[in-house]
């Protein structure tokens, strides 16, 4: 006997600029606040202060890595 298990998506897909590429660009969001660029593939999230804005996430392969490593100037 086979389980089924229902899962369900809801995606936004919204028109934005990419501070990353810096072009209007399409972006899809699967996680509420949280969207992908569709030219550069880069993860922003989605502040909302009076007028939307998409800033750059951090994660643990992005481009800082090392930066933050726990070592003082």
């Amino acid at each position: 006997m086979a389980i089924k298990h229902k899962i369900k998506f809801n995606t936004e897909v919204v028109n934005g600029l990419c501070p990353e590429c810096n072009q209007d660009t399409v972006l899809v969001s699967v996680i509420p606040e949280f969207y992908r660029c569709t030219l550069c593939g880069n993860d922003l999230k989605q502040h909302v202060n009076g007028k939307i804005s998409y800033i750059p996430t951090l994660s643990p392969r992005s481009k800082l890595e090392g930066y933050f490593d726990g070592e003082e100037v």
